[in-house]
């Protein structure tokens, strides 16, 4: 895949992500404006939605990192910077399952660490594409490093 074609992908699911996200967001409402209302769905919803952002971390591991890596000299350290906040979100990601999985987690409670995490995760995704999807970055034109000229 060509760079462009991976930042295009990733920012398409970016998208998917957030409209999952606004349907998480407002059933996590309910739920604290209820005090338990759609908790079931609330549940379910969350957790097809962290399953759905695993999906994509691994994609974006396989396919954004090299690309990442390759894109100029700078490439070793962003990569380093990016594996980073992966590691740091899939624990993240896994207490948040465990906490969904907790049946005798209160409602509220449970509907308020949600939407902290989807506040989070709107910030993440924002960063990465400043940070790593920018059209400099990831470009079809071959940069040269250490080329020699003569």
């Amino acid at each position: 895949m060509k760079p462009s074609e991976i930042r295009d992908r990733v920012l398409h699911d970016h998208g998917s992500l957030r409209q999952r996200v606004e349907e998480v967001e407002h059933l996590a409402e309910q739920v604290i404006g209820s005090g338990q209302s759609p908790v079931g769905r609330l549940r379910q919803a969350a957790t097809e939605l962290l399953n759905a952002l695993i999906t994509h971390m691994a994609w974006e591991d396989r396919y954004l990192v090299p690309a990442l890596r390759d894109a100029d000299a700078w490439g070793p350290e962003r990569v380093a910077r990016f594996e980073a906040e992966h590691e740091q979100q899939r624990h993240h990601l896994q207490s948040l399952l465990s906490g969904l999985e907790n049946q005798r987690q209160p409602a509220a409670f449970l509907a308020s660490r949600v939407l902290e995490w989807l506040n989070e995760l709107h910030a993440d995704m924002q960063e990465e594409e400043e940070a790593f999807l920018d059209k400099r970055v990831l470009r079809d034109d071959v940069i040269g490093i250490d080329v020699e000229t003569g």
